[in-house]
């Protein structure tokens, strides 16, 4: 799948216009500020439904405005060129691909497998737990979709519990007690299978990439150990009626990156830590075309800035096939050495695009 062209209304500061993306890879380059992020952005939240720079819908309208909208062509292979639109207005969100309504985003993930590659993939390293099972959750989901369900089974029933605590009803508290437990332990077996395989590649890749010789890989670090489930839910029950909430599960699972057997962020300066996240994300789409063969479309945010040329390059060289990938770059950076005879290159300022000159009259 791929995209052919995005019309965008109302949305951050992109200017009211159609770009035609229409090619293998999309460059688009200006300074900081004019619009190269916020048009990854709008593909990205075509792709799921949502952004990865905020959970709030109203942080996308442009200024003064209170609809925005995003109309994208899609061509998949042996298809006729289809459509996919979202529109948000009065708070509420409307998807539709191909003429019909879009009921469950569910339905986004299993047509348009997505990967951005961010600064703020760092957080998967260096952020709080609920970052790091965000990663992994996505990974499952994007793999099996009814993960998805399981996902938010555990959490209508952790919701459910929680407000028998909080109401005072701990008579029914034994009962949600068996299905937290029976949703948990599918979970957590999922968990443990994406993390070891995980760490079949995690190492080659890092060295690859970096020139360090190191042994990198990743601890599960689950709440509950398997077969303690109940009695761990009964030994900390008087807790979770003075915090007012369940304090252990799924939801409060951890994560550690070890390298040679140390935690990672103890020794690793923040390019390493950058360069880690590069990896980690690399590994995990990878490990999408190695379980599904299916080329995905990339999203790369000025995320080749920090590397040297060598590093660039060997980066690259690890990305697996993709139907399409779109790069941002700053005017001083090399993008001319990367692209390629059918690589569209896009000038960006305030929010409009112009084709480069030597792109001019193609890719009609």
């Amino acid at each position: 799948m791929a995209f052919t062209r995005l019309r965008s209304f109302g949305f951050r500061n992109l200017a009211d216009a159609t770009v035609k993306v229409n090619a293998p890879e999309v460059f688009f380059v200006g300074e900081n500020g004019q619009g190269k992020s916020n048009f990854l952005e709008a593909l990205h939240y075509l792709c799921y439904g949502s952004s990865f720079r905020t959970r709030k819908p109203e942080h996308l309208l442009r200024t003064g405005d209170k609809v925005f909208r995003l109309v994208a062509g899609v061509s998949e292979p042996n298809q006729l060129i289809d459509e996919l639109s979202i529109t948000f207005e009065d708070k509420k969100r409307q998807i539709c691909f191909d003429g019909k309504v879009v009921q469950d985003r569910k339905d986004l993930l299993e047509r348009f497998p997505c990967f951005v590659f961010c600064h703020g993939d760092i957080e998967f390293i260096t952020g709080p737990p609920e970052t790091q099972r965000l990663f992994f959750d996505q990974t499952l989901s994007l793999l099996d979709h009814r993960y998805i369900d399981l996902l938010r089974n555990y959490r209508q029933i952790l919701r459910s519990r929680n407000a028998c605590i909080k109401d005072g009803r701990h008579e029914l508290l034994s009962v949600y007690d068996e299905q937290l437990i029976e949703y948990g332990r599918q979970l957590t077996k999922k968990r443990h299978e994406v993390v070891s395989e995980f760490n079949e590649s995690l190492s080659a890749v890092f060295e690859r990439t970096a020139r360090i010789n190191a042994e990198v890989n990743i601890r599960y670090l689950p709440s509950w150990k398997e077969g303690q489930e109940a009695a761990t839910l009964n030994r900390l029950r008087e807790r979770d009626l003075a915090f007012l909430t369940t304090t252990s599960g799924p939801h409060r699972d951890r994560y550690r990156f070890l390298k040679d057997g140390r935690e990672f962020t103890d020794t690793a300066s923040t390019g390493q830590l950058r360069l880690l996240s590069l990896v980690l994300r690399t590994a995990q789409v990878n490990y999408f075309w190695s379980k599904t063969h299916r080329p995905p479309i990339l999203l790369l945010d000025d995320v080749l800035l920090e590397l040297d040329h060598t590093r660039r390059e060997r980066f690259l060289n690890d990305l697996p096939p993709y139907d399409q990938a779109f790069f941002t770059f700053l005017p001083q950076e090399p993008y001319a050495s990367y692209r390629k005879a059918d690589t569209l290159v896009y000038e960006v300022k305030n929010g409009s695009f112009t084709l480069h000159d030597d792109d001019e009259g193609q890719h009609v």
